[in-house]
Order: C-alpha cells, then sequence, then structure tokens
C-alpha cells in the first residue's frame, strides 16, 4: 500500500523532488498539514482566544496522546520546540557544579555537543569523550561506555537513541542501565526515536528522554517532547526562562507538586503552538490510514536495508552495520567508492568534509531536486538513506547515482579547495 502511489495520494511534496533525506527534516501528510494550517489561521484570526482560551485545552490532548504513546505518566511530559532545545532545557538548567563531569560518545549530535563545550567553558565543566569507530557490536559500545564511567565517574552522560550522522541505533536501554548502575544521569538524545522504535519510558526509567515529534511521526516542525523523572521536576526550567519560573526550592502544595513541571511549561513565550495542535491528526493518521505503527515500521525497515543493500552492490562497497545488523534502523549508511587522493583529502582534515558537502549538497538540491547526507567516519565516505512510507527503491538509485556522478564531476573543484 506504501511506496510512490501513496505519496501522490497522502503528501504534498514539490513536483519531482525524490525525498531520501526523511531523517533531516521530516515529512508532513497532507491531512496533517491542512490541520496545521487550520491551526495557524485560528491562532491569526483572533490569538487571545486560540492562546489564552484553546491552547490549554490542546496541550492537555496532546500530552496525554504522547504520554501514552511513550507509556509515560503525563506529568513528566513537556513540549519544545525541537530536541535541541530539549537538550538545553535539561543542561542549562541542571545545578552543575565547577568540576563536573559529563560524558558523550564523539559522535554526538553537533549542537549538543556545543552545547557541552559551552557548559564547559562558562561553568567549568569537564567534558568526557568516548570514541566509537564504527562499526561496532553493542557489547563493545557498552564495553566501552561503562570503563568509561567507571574511570571517570561523570556526573551526566548524554548519549543518541540513533544517531544523527552516520545514522546507527545504538544499544540506548542498556546504557540507561549502566548509568544508573554507576549512579550517572541519563540525558537520552532520542531525536530519531518516536515513530521508529516502540518507547517505553516507565521501563527504561531514564532521567531525561526527548524526542523530535516532526521527525518521524509526521508532526509539523518543529514539535518536540521532553521526560523528566519526577526526582528532577524541580530542577528543570523552561528554556528561556520566562513567566512561570519557580525557584528549586520553593515548596507547593501536594497537588501542585505532580503538575509543577507540566504547569511550568504550560505556556513560556509567544511562538506558534500549531505543531502541538497537530499531534493527535499525526497519530490518528498513523493508526486509520497507515495501518499502524508496524506496519509503518515494517516497510521503512526492510526499505532502509533493501536500499543499502542494494546501492553497496552497485558501487562494490561496504554497509555500516555489525555482525549482529543492531545498527540499521529507518536509516542506513552505505560506503562511497572514491579514489585515492580525494580518501586523502577527507583524511587529512576533519573540515574537508565540509568542502565536499557545500559543493555536492547544492547541486542536488537546486538542480536535482534531492539530497544525500554524507559523512566521513572511520576512514571512509558514507551516505545515509532515510527510508519513509512514500519511497521506493528506485529513490535511492536516482539519489546515490547522482550523488557519485557530482562527486567525480567536482572531485578537481573539492580537491582545489
Amino acid at each position: 500500500m506504501f511506496g510512490h502511489k501513496f505519496k501522490e495520494e497522502q503528501f504534498s511534496f514539490g513536483k519531482n523532488v525524490v525525498q531520501v533525506n526523511n531523517g533531516s527534516f521530516g515529512s508532513v501528510p497532507t491531512t496533517v498539514l491542512q490541520k496545521y494550517k487550520e491551526a495557524i489561521d485560528l491562532d491569526h484570526e483572533f490569538s487571545d482566544r486560540y492562546l489564552l482560551y484553546k491552547l490549554p485545552g490542546t496541550l492537555k490532548e496532546a500530552t496525554a496522546q504522547v504520554a501514552e504513546f511513550v507509556n509515560s505518566d503525563v506529568n513528566n511530559i513537556v513540549f519544545t520546540m525541537n530536541a535541541t532545545t530539549s537538550v538545553n532545557t535539561v543542561l542549562r538548567s541542571y545545578p552543575f557544579v565547577k568540576g563536573d563531569k559529563i560524558a558523550m560518545f564523539d559522535i554526538t549530535y553537533g549542537a549538543c555537543a556545543n552545547t557541552v563545550k559551552f557548559l564547559s567553558k562558562r561553568q567549568g565543566i569537564e567534558v568526557v569523550t568516548v570514541e566509537l569507530k564504527l562499526p561496532l557490536e553493542d557489547d563493545e559500545i557498552v564495553e566501552k561506555f561503562e570503563a568509561t564511567l567507571k574511570e571517570e565517574k561523570p556526573k551526566l552522560a548524554l548519549f543518541d537513541v540513533i544517531v544523527s550522522m552516520p545514522g546507527i541505533r545504538l544499544p540506548f536501554e542498556r546504557l540507561i542501565e549502566v548509568c544508573r548502575k554507576h549512579n550517572v544521569l541519563s540525558l537520552v538524545d532520542g531525536a530519531h526515536a518516536i515513530g521508529i522504535l516502540p518507547l517505553d519510558l516507565k521501563k527504561w526509567k531514564p532521567d531525561f528522554f526527548l524526542s523530535n515529534l516532526h521527525k518521524w511521526l509526521y508532526v509539523p516542525k518543529g514539535c518536540s517532547f521532553l521526560y523528566v523523572d519526577p526526582k528532577h521536576h524541580r530542577n528543570i526550567h523552561t528554556f528561556p526562562v520566562s513567566h512561570s519560573y519557580l525557584d528549586d526550592e520553593e515548596v507547593l502544595s501536594e497537588e501542585l507538586e505532580k503538575t509543577r513541571l507540566v504547569d511550568r511549561f504550560a505556556f513560556y513565550g509567544t511562538f506558534s503552538y500549531a505543531g502541538i495542535d497537530c499531534i493527535p491528526a499525526a497519530l490518528e493518521f498513523r493508526r486509520t490510514v497507515c495501518g499502524g505503527e508496524e506496519k509503518i515500521n515494517d516497510y521503512c525497515f526492510k526499505l532502509a536495508k533493501d536500499a543499502a543493500n542494494h546501492i553497496a552492490k552497485q558501487w562494490n562497497t561496504s554497509i555500516l552495520e555489525n555482525a549482529k545488523g543492531t545498527l540499521s534502523t529507518t536509516m542506513s549508511n552505505v560506503e562511497v567508492p572514491v579514489n585515492d587522493q580525494l580518501l586523502q583529502f577527507l583524511k587529512k582534515d576533519k573540515k574537508n568534509i565540509v568542502k565536499l558537502r557545500k559543493t555536492v549538497d547544492p547541486l542536488m538540491l537546486k538542480e536535482h531536486n534531492t539530497l544525500l547526507p554524507s559523512i566521513f567516519h572511520n576512514g571512509k565516505l558514507w551516505v545515509r538513506f532515510s527510508a519513509q512510507i512514500y519511497n521506493e527503491l528506485s529513490d535511492y538509485e536516482y539519489a546515490s547515482g547522482l550523488f557519485l556522478k557530482l562527486l567525480e564531476e567536482n572531485e578537481a573543484h573539492i580537491l582545489s579547495l
């Protein structure tokens, strides 16, 4: 039922667009997009009524549905603009003291890694980095992580559910357990999580967990949820701090303490809440039009695997995967065949991959209506495929063939930069 026909019927992409990069910004079905436009119209027709009268009910319903979807108590879930904002909300609220350590992998999403670097400069936080040269087995990743926690004794560990680039799944459930075992706070960046993997926050019990609703759940951007364990509700404040601020030490009644977190985040600034308004519509689309989570994920996981196998065979290269096949999800990564001169250029300076992207990406976007994100990792150039319900194998043939063609045609220019 999925594929190109489904794309034409249910999505509103521009003419000739071949979207194989859902992982960056997500995709919105036409019916959900219509709901989004209606919410914007309601806001602009009479903002006082929309924000002061309608919004509280909207937030209550959306929060309840997300909490049920991720198996969490409703009072532990709040909304932010995006995953990076959620990470900043936690890291810039928590009462770290000078000398506290934060551990993270070297493949942590750049924006979030920069937040940790910011804290190191402003607050004297020490940064502990765990290096991963992929592909690795889950056991190897957990062993490296636990060894670092034992040796460095960080206050908090920041790690992904699914890394952005390269697009690989980490054994995050086990990493949460390791954090708990060693009395380390777990901040789990699930930017790519909801809509790909079934989530069970009551089972996993992280300290903090977040995920973008606009990447894989079909909610318009920007919309993210943040989960905070009840024991941290007093320490976490809105970003930016706003009218709803309460000091950590301020004591409320027993009843108000239960909703302390959600009350702080109910309204903390004037921005568009239209994405939150669309959460019920997006979940309904997944249930009724798509047939549920299992059907969506079966199609996308299989397509991501098939696309990687097909292109790797065409290129006579490798897939970024381990022996047990745990790294790939709805995103897969394929090695790009490059000559030794370009390979040495990329090895010489980690900034050289940016020169490659700034040359190839604009050509793909402006002239060919597609994009394949690329990364240089562990001595190889990789491209990342994202599989969604509107994709077919031919999409990856087109995008990968184009990427390789443009790379070869512009290699001399890239090397001259």
